[in-house]
C-alpha cells in the first residue's frame, strides 16, 4: 500500500517514456475477456488520468493519451492480421498488407476520442478544479463510446464498461443504463483511485461493492428457469478459407445439415434449428433445387411446424448492376421462406469498401478487395430484424451487429429472444473470440432477453436474460446442442428507455 502513494507515483513517472505510456494502455486490455482483470483496467485508467493532471501544457496531454490509446488499441486488436491471413487462405501478404494497416488505423482512430476527452478534462481541471476535470473526462469518454456505436461505419468494440462482460454480478447494472453506465462507473472508480489516497481507494471499493451487491441481488431474486421450447444450436465447424469454393460448398452444406439433423433417428428434432452466418452459401431464395433439397432433409426429421433459421446470401437487380446481401432467413419444412432479414450494419473493409467507386477511380497499385478477398460489396439492408421462428419472435443479429447496444435494444421490446449468428473462424486462437462473445452477453443483460449465439467454429453459447451461461459448445468442433430456451425477463429500464425514444 505504501507504494501506491502520490509521492511514489510522482517519483516513478515524473517524465513517463513513450514505452511507459504504451504499456499503461496495453494493461487496459487485460481488463477485457478472456482475462477479465477489471481492477487492472481501473489502474490503467487511473494512471492515465493521474499523468494528465500532472501535465503543465496541452502537448504532453495529447501525446500521453495518444500513446495510451495506441497501446490499448494494438493489444486489443492484434488479431486482425490473423483474420486477413486465414480468410485469404494463408496469405502472409494479405496479413501484412491488409491486417497491419487495419490494426494501426483502428488504434489511431480509437485514440482520437481519448485525446479529446483527456485534453478537455485537463483544461477544465486547470481552471475549475480537478474534480470537475475528472467529471468532464469521464463524461466525454462515455459520450464518444456512444457516438462510435451510431454510424453505419461505427466500431463500438470494447467500450470501457465491457471489462465487466465476464463478471456476472458486476454487469447487471447494464440493465439500467446499458454498457455506457458500466463505463461511467469504471471511469468514476479510476478518477477516485488516481489520487492514490486511502480515501480515493476506499471510494472505488465502495462503488465496486455497490455494483456487486446490486448484481448479486438481481441474480439471486431471478432463479434460473427454462421453458418447454427447445432450440437446437448448430456449430458445423466449416473452415472459412473453403466456405465459398464453388465446387465444395454443396458438400459443406450437406455436412452442416448432417450435424443439424444428427441424433437419435427414432425421435424428431426440435421445432427450431439455428445455424450460423452464411451456413447456406447459396442464393436460397432463388435456387429452387437447393431449397427443395434442404426441405426434404428437414421434413424427414422435424415436426410439421418446424423451421430452419440460418444465415445465407441474397441478391437482387439494381438497374444494370446487382446488389448483394448478407442475410438471415427462416425456412419451413416445405421449403417456404417465412422470414428474411438483411444485415444492416456491415463491417467496413470486411464486407464492403467505403467509397469504392471513388477509390477505384484513383491510380491505386492494388485491386480493392474486402477481407473476404471479394471485389463485390454487400449492401446495407433495410428490412426489420424481427424474425418469426417456432420458438418465438427473434431479433436477428448477424455477426458484429450484436455489439451495437442501441440497435439491438431498438427492436428488442417486441421480441422473445436474441438470435446472433456469426462466423468467427477468422479469429480462432485469438482473444477476439472471447471479446465478441462477452459483448453479445451484455446485450442479453441490457434487454433482459436470452441470447442464442450460434457460431461456425465457436464460440456457440446461450445466455439467459441476466447473462448467465446456459450452454456452451467446444470451439473448433462440429456438434450441436438442444437447449431449453430461457424465459424473457420483464422489460429492463434500459430497454424501456431506448424503446421510448424510437
Amino acid at each position: 500500500m505504501k507504494m501506491l502513494t502520490g509521492q511514489w507515483m510522482a517519483k516513478r513517472f515524473a517524465a513517463p517514456s513513450k514505452l511507459d505510456m504504451t504499456l499503461l494502455g496495453a494493461a487496459m486490455t487485460l481488463g477485457f475477456a478472456p482475462f477479465g482483470l477489471w481492477p487492472v483496467a481501473v489502474l490503467s485508467l487511473a494512471g492515465l488520468w493521474w499523468l494528465v493532471r500532472q501535465a503543465d501544457s496541452v502537448r504532453p496531454v495529447m501525446m500521453m493519451s495518444f500513446l495510451w490509446g495506441l497501446g490499448h488499441g494494438i493489444t486489443a486488436l492484434y488479431w486482425l492480421p490473423w483474420a486477413f491471413f486465414k480468410d485469404a487462405g494463408g496469405s502472409w501478404a494479405a496479413a501484412i498488407g491488409g491486417g497491419v494497416p487495419a490494426v494501426m488505423g483502428l488504434a489511431v482512430f480509437g485514440a482520437i476520442p481519448m485525446i479529446i476527452a483527456c485534453v478537455a478534462g485537463w483544461w477544465i481541471g486547470r481552471r475549475f478544479g480537478w474534480l470537475s476535470g475528472g467529471a468532464v473526462w469521464a463524461f466525454l469518454w462515455v459520450v464518444f463510446e456512444f457516438i462510435k456505436g451510431l454510424h453505419p461505419m461505427g466500431f463500438p468494440w470494447l467500450p470501457a464498461g465491457a471489462v465487466f462482460g465476464t463478471q456476472l454480478w458486476m454487469m447487471q447494472l447494464a440493465s439500467v443504463g446499458g454498457v455506457w453506465l458500466l463505463s461511467a462507473l469504471l471511469l468514476t472508480m479510476a478518477v477516485m483511485v488516481s489520487y492514490w489516497t486511502r480515501r480515493g481507494l476506499l471510494g472505488a471499493v465502495v462503488v465496486s461493492l455497490l455494483m456487486a451487491l446490486y448484481g448479486a441481488g438481481r441474480v439471486h431474486m431471478t432463479p434460473v428457469a427454462a421453458m418447454n421450447e427447445i432450440v437446437r444450436v448448430v456449430q458445423p465447424n466449416i473452415q472459412s478459407a473453403h466456405k465459398w469454393d464453388a465446387q465444395m460448398r454443396w458438400n459443406f452444406l450437406q455436412e452442416t445439415l448432417s450435424v443439424a439433423l444428427s441424433g437419435d433417428l427414432s425421435t424428431t428434432v426440435p421445432r427450431t434449428i439455428i445455424m450460423p452466418e452464411t451456413a447456406v452459401a447459396f442464393y436460397v431464395d432463388e435456387e429452387d433445387d437447393v431449397r427443395n433439397a434442404i426441405a426434404s432433409r428437414l421434413a424427414a426429421r422435424m415436426p410439421a411446424d418446424g423451421a430452419l433459421v440460418t444465415g445465407t446470401v441474397r441478391r437482387e437487380p439494381d438497374g444494370i448492376s446487382t446488389r448483394y446481401f448478407n442475410s438471415f432467413t427462416v425456412m419451413d419444412v416445405s421449403g417456404v421462406l417465412r422470414s428474411m432479414y438483411d444485415k444492416r450494419l456491415l463491417v467496413p473493409f470486411g464486407e464492403y469498401i467505403p467509397g469504392r467507386a471513388w477509390l477505384e477511380a484513383l491510380p491505386l497499385p492494388v485491386t480493392l478487395r474486402t477481407m473476404s478477398q471479394s471485389r463485390i460489396d454487400f449492401t446495407h439492408g433495410s428490412r426489420s430484424p424481427l424474425l418469426s421462428t417456432p420458438a418465438g419472435v427473434a431479433v436477428g443479429l448477424i455477426c458484429y451487429e450484436g455489439i451495437f447496444p442501441l440497435q439491438v435494444a431498438r427492436a428488442a421490446l417486441q421480441a422473445r429472444y436474441l438470435a446472433n449468428i456469426t462466423n468467427d473462424g477468422w479469429f480462432t486462437g485469438t482473444i477476439a473470440l472471447y471479446q465478441h462473445a462477452a459483448l453479445a452477453r451484455l446485450r442479453a443483460v441490457e434487454t433482459g432477453l436470452p441470447m442464442v449465439r450460434v457460431a461456425n467454429t465457436g464460440i456457440t453459447v446461450v445466455y439467459d436474460g441476466l447473462g448467465r451461461e446456459v450452454t456452451r459448445l467446444p470451439i473448433n468442433t462440429a456438434t450441436y446442442a438442444d437447449v431449453a430456451l430461457p424465459p424473457a425477463q420483464p422489460a429492463t429500464p434500459f430497454l424501456q428507455f431506448i424503446s421510448s425514444l424510437f
